[in-house]
């Protein structure tokens, strides 16, 4: 079980580039990442599978690709959506300490340690097998991406690639300048109806460069889903994924090479690939001494069709990239329904009364992909 499936998800046939509106919480629209969480994935897969499964849901509404995960019997595990090199999948920088013991190597990277967001897998693998950096990585994206200068030759798409008249040091200099993604705040007006009045505003997106884009991890602990999960990314490629998908949104989908994630004897750590929600079992996991965590808080909004606009119940999470105590407990985590509930509230709600927000459930998915982490003696 240490292979993840990966899907790289790549621009639709009639565009060359993936552009996403990833809202942020916030008053605006101005902001926006570079990355969509596993739990709003989880959200906007079972919509589809709404929409798809229409005469089979059951008598809240569920339809049936969300039932095993509602009952605690997931068919899989996936991550959140990660930037993408080529190839190369980015991962969440563990929650670790980077062993580099060469003063030079140290000096070279200088802040920029600070900055680091994203490791290509080998690196990835060895801060999680605790091995030290050997060579000084090519630090992408202002720092915030280390990859490998093996694994940047293995890219074979422009503007990646080294080209035949191209010096290596040349090469890597343009590399690190070439920046993998970027995010602008597009110019927008409304006008008012009534008294024509205008109101301008701004919208975030992200667009890739070309050869870059997005990727999904996946463990399927039931291979025979794999038919009907690609279904569903299949129709979330059509529909769009994020915010504003007039204009963004839309992609295709390709599979990946597989990801090992077997580097070493699996310890009593692992580093979460997603968001995760602890059931009241598994607290143990992140009270350890052994655990480094980060939380986050989601709220926002969902729609319905056939209902009003409502704000969802606020959930805490674990954050990508923490470390977990396996041997504490066993992280699975959780699906939670957080449709709003007025019956709880102090007073009702103007439209709905003392009643729940939508007669379905609403679910956001803290299940728990985790990649294992080999045992070995931190310095302190």
């Amino acid at each position: 079980m240490n292979d993840l499936t990966v899907y790289a998800l790549v621009p639709p046939p009639d565009r060359r580039t993936l552009c996403f509106h990833f809202g942020r919480q916030g008053i605006g629209l101005e902001e926006t990442g570079e990355t969509f969480p596993s739990d709003s994935l989880f959200a906007a897969l079972v919509a589809q599978a709404a929409t798809l499964d229409n005469t089979d849901l059951d008598a809240e509404g569920v339809p049936a690709f969300a039932r095993p995960f509602r009952n605690g019997n997931p068919p899989l595990f996936h991550s959140s959506l990660f930037p993408r090199l080529g190839d190369l999948p980015l991962l969440p920088r563990p929650a670790l300490p980077l062993v580099t013991p060469d003063d030079d190597i140290r000096m070279r990277i200088g802040k920029r340690f600070k900055r680091l967001k994203y490791l290509s897998p080998a690196l990835f693998a060895d801060v999680c097998a605790g091995r030290p950096i050997a060579d000084a990585p090519l630090m992408l994206q202002d720092g915030k991406v280390w990859i490998t200068a093996a694994e940047a030759r293995t890219l074979t798409v422009d503007p990646w690639r080294r080209q035949a008249n191209e010096s290596d040091e040349a090469w890597k200099r343009r590399l690190e300048t070439t920046p993998i993604w970027s995010i602008v705040s597009e110019p927008h007006v409304t006008v008012d109806r009534v008294s024509c009045a205008s109101a301008y505003y701004e919208v975030g997106r992200v667009t890739f460069a070309p050869g870059a884009g997005l990727a999904l991890l996946v463990r399927f602990v039931d291979p025979a889903w794999r038919l009907r999960f690609e279904q569903l990314l299949d129709l979330l490629g059509h529909s769009g994924l994020g915010g504003r998908r007039a204009s963004s949104g839309a992609f295709d989908w390709q599979p990946g090479k597989a990801l090992d994630v077997a580097w070493g004897a699996a310890g009593g750590r692992a580093v979460l690939l997603s968001r995760y929600l602890p059931a009241q079992h598994e607290i143990a996991a992140l009270r350890s001494d052994r655990a480094a965590y980060q939380l986050v808080n989601i709220g926002g909004w969902l729609f319905s069709p056939g209902h009003l606009p409502q704000r969802r119940q606020r959930v805490r999470m674990v954050a990508e990239g923490s470390v977990l105590d396996v041997r504490a407990a066993n992280p699975r985590g959780q699906v939670v329904d957080v449709r709003p509930d007025y019956r709880k509230s102090k007073n009702p709600h103007p439209a709905l009364g003392k009643n729940v927000g939508t007669p379905h459930p609403v679910y956001r998915s803290g299940l728990a992909l985790t990649a294992p982490i080999p045992d070995w003696k931190e310095e302190s």
